[in-house]
Order: C-alpha cells, then structure tokens, then sequence
C-alpha cells in the first residue's frame, strides 16, 4: 500500500466546514443533510482522484464499473457519516438507532474487567461506536488514529467535544505506546483501524476482493505485546440515522514467537481481510478509503512485515515491558 492516502490535501476550507457545522448544530440535521447533495456533486466532480478510487472499489464489489448514481451514492454515504459525526462529539445523539450485534463478546471481557484491543477499519463510522456505544457503557477507550491529512476537520471535531480528543493518541510518534499496556491491564480498551498503513510500517500482503493490497501488521503486534483479547468491529451506516454495529471475536490471545511471527501476522490479517471483505459487499457504500487501496507501487518493504511496529515505537515500548515482566506495574 502506497503512501497516497496519507498524502492526499484536504481539499475542505475551514470556513466552509465551520459553517456547515453552525448548521447542523443551529438549525437542525434535517437541513444540514440537505446540503450534502449539492456538497456530494462538487467533490465528486472536481475530486478526480477519490472518484476514480472509489470506480475501482465499486467495480471490484458489483463486478462491473459503476454508474455515476452509484458513485454519487457512495460519496453521500460518506458524507452523511461525517456529518453524523458532529452531533456524536457535540452530545447531540438522542436521535440514532444504533443495533449492537455479538456484544456478547465484549460483555464477558467487560465483566471480567479485561483490557482488550479493539480492530476496525474505515468502514461506517468509528466515531459513533466510541462517541455513543461504548462511552455510554462505561468503557475507558484509547483510540489510535492517524489524522495527518485531515486537520482541518480534527481541529472543528477537537473544539466541539475535547474531551473526546484527550483519548486519541497519533500513531508513529515515539511515545504512541506510553502507558498503553497499563490502561489495558487495568481492563481499558485501545481501538485502531486495520485497513491503512504507511510506509515505514511493518504490513503484509493480504487478499482483499480479488487482489492483494497491503494491510497493517500492527493489530497482531501489538496483540502479541499486551498479552490481550483482539475484537473486531464494524459500524455500519444503514440510511438515516441509523448504524448497525458488529463485534466478532479474532482471537482470545495472539502469541507469536520470531521462528513463527510472519506466518502468524499474515493468517490472522488476511482472516481480518476475509471479514473486512464480508462486511464491504453486506454494506458496499459504507467503504471510505478514496485511494488506490491496491496501489503496491512501494514495494521496498515487501518482505519487512514482522519484526516490530516501527523502530521509535518500538524503543520506546521495550523497556516498560521488561518492568512489567519482572511483576512491577507499568507506570
């Protein structure tokens, strides 16, 4: 997978996306989802390089190249779903419908007060699981995110709600995984999305519709790290205001020793893809990644997929790990 994605300018002004905000917030959902059509219509005219991701993605679902109704759906369902995301961070959230499927899963670790990553992927909306799902159960999540090519946005979504924000962590700084493995310990949740990664990173080859792409091997990693249960997730935008979430169990533990640690990362990635692949043709319009996902031009790390997250964060992990081992708590 190519750094692209990271790459891609914001092409939203901040005044354009504070006013559909004071919309939204002043006169109401209704009319502020009105103005997404003509909003929709102008990205995906001018957006040439999202619209032409998003006919290879559509093409690879339905087997044949898209029509442009169908096109436009699938940006509008991206843009409902973070225009939803503006009454989730103001606490505006009476009107959702959300169903929860297999919570099950996720009430026995809860009971059990066992930490748990939690895996995603940019499928719906992460944002309505953590704003509304989980934080009205009580659950203390740790989001990693990237958010490099999205300020604009982060910084309206930070002034609604920065409470919200304290529990994001940037992924690939040196200090990403400080204090993780006690929030865990303490029976916490740390989510990531498992569908991007960047050069640098550890990933590996998965299938996925038809054709390899690269995904992340952080999830496997950093399950093998804290010794923790790997749920996976995903929050559908059904229409309206309402989201189906689903949660499935990946694994109770991943272990993963250096004789064995590639053939590990890669079976439980491509099972993550097998399931991401599920949830894209139960859902097709739900997918927002407006890249070229298959794009495996940058190929210098091919084979590099296991040996750690990154080399700075990896550093700084070491030794807090070492501390737990010997029984002293992580501080």
């Amino acid at each position: 997978m190519s750094r692209s994605w990271i790459n891609q300018k914001e092409r939203s002004t901040g005044f354009w996306l504070r006013t559909i905000v004071w919309i939204a917030l002043r006169l109401g959902r209704p009319i502020a989802r009105a103005l997404l059509y003509p909003i929709t219509a102008y990205f995906l005219i001018f957006a040439d390089r999202a619209r032409q991701a998003s006919a290879a993605y559509l093409t690879r679902i339905f087997g044949r190249p898209p029509s442009g109704r169908e096109l436009f759906r699938h940006y509008h369902t991206f843009a409902e779903a973070l225009l939803d995301r503006v009454f989730v961070f103001a606490e505006r959230d009476e009107f959702f419908q959300i169903r929860m499927h297999g919570f099950d899963v996720l009430e026995r670790l809860i009971a059990d007060r066992q930490g748990f990553l939690l895996v995603g992927a940019h499928v719906g909306s992460f944002e309505i699981l953590r704003g509304l799902g989980l934080r009205h159960r009580g659950l203390s999540v740790k989001a990693l995110v990237y958010g490099e090519n999205s300020p604009k946005i982060n910084a309206i979504f930070r002034t609604l709600n920065p409470d919200l924000f304290k529990d994001i962590i940037p992924v690939g700084t040196a200090s990403a995984l400080l204090g993780l493995d006690e929030h865990i310990a303490n029976g916490g949740v740390v989510a990531l999305l498992g569908d991007r990664s960047v050069h640098g990173e550890k990933r590996v080859l998965c299938r996925f519709l038809g054709e390899d792409a690269w995904f992340p091997a952080a999830p496997v990693l950093l399950a093998n790290l804290f010794k923790a249960p790997v749920i996976l997730f995903f929050c559908l935008h059904k229409g309206g205001a309402d989201y189906d979430v689903h949660f499935e169990l990946l694994a109770e533990r991943i272990e993963c020793s250096r004789k064995n640690r590639d053939e590990k990362i890669r079976a439980f990635m491509q099972h993550y893809a097998d399931r991401l692949e599920h949830y894209c043709r139960q859902a097709p319009y739900n997918w927002f990644n407006f890249y070229d996902f298959w794009d495996k031009s940058d190929s210098t790390d091919e084979q590099r997929t296991s040996d750690a997250l990154s080399p700075e964060m990896a550093r700084n992990f070491e030794p807090r790990r070492a501390s737990a081992n010997r029984g002293s708590p992580a501080s």
